[in-house]
């Protein structure tokens, strides 16, 4: 399907190279790739954008923008204020509604573009790499690891560290894993309201482990 061509020059080029770096990463596409996707001349490209790296780095923004405006838009982003004084239940929920969105993004159906530039760029990282975990990977570690850390109070922040990445792997394994997986349930793609169904078991199932854990450390401080 063709770019739109109403849109600003370096809108279309914005837009094309989603489409081309999601479909075939940073290494495995031209900016001639995408100024023929977008209809303009190469020189285009370098003057909007300065180089393919740069556009790069503009359409990884503007996805963390995306992503940054549906997690707000869901209203579930708050303040670190709003968390600190949330009940159980409100963490829960938050902490459930992280996940599906989490899931929604990089399963679909179907798969966004953010989640597909993500993969690419774990599997096959580009020097863009530090500024990703810097400005997006980073921020949205830490907002897990402070509902981890409400949930399982007086733990350790090694231990808060260390549920938080185990949350974020079960929800990685299911993007990583796709083919293999869907072709173990005999099935095309994941079914509509898979991410939500699979967001409710990652989510009892840490829970689970997160209380088993506090009764633990309950259990062995008694003790002493």
């Amino acid at each position: 399907m063709p770019v739109a061509a109403d849109r600003t020059t370096s809108d279309r080029l914005l837009d094309a190279a989603v489409e081309l770096f999601a479909r075939h990463g940073f290494h495995g596409t031209s900016i001639r790739d995408i100024a023929e996707r977008a209809g303009v001349n190469v020189a285009a490209g370098h003057y909007h954008y300065g180089s393919k790296a740069g556009l790069y780095l503009a359409v990884l923004r503007a996805q963390f923008a995306e992503v940054r405006s549906e997690l707000a838009r869901r209203g579930i982003e708050p303040p670190a204020s709003a968390v600190r004084r949330a009940s159980r239940r409100e963490l829960v929920r938050l902490f459930e509604a992280r996940v599906t969105a989490m899931l929604e993004f990089l399963l679909g159906p179907p798969p966004s573009a953010h989640g597909q530039l993500m993969l690419r760029e774990m599997c096959d990282p580009t020097e863009a790499l530090p500024i990703i975990v810097a400005e997006f990977i980073e921020p949205q570690t830490r907002e897990m690891e402070r509902l981890v850390a409400r949930l399982i109070p007086d733990a350790a922040r090694e231990v808060v560290s260390d549920i938080a990445f185990s949350v974020i792997g079960q929800v990685l394994f299911y993007r990583f894993t796709m083919p293999v997986a869907l072709r173990l349930r005999r099935e095309s793609r994941y079914p509509r309201g898979f991410a939500r169904k699979t967001a409710r078991h990652i989510t009892t199932f840490s829970l689970n482990a997160i209380d088993g854990m506090a009764a633990g450390a309950r259990s062995r401080a008694r003790a002493r």
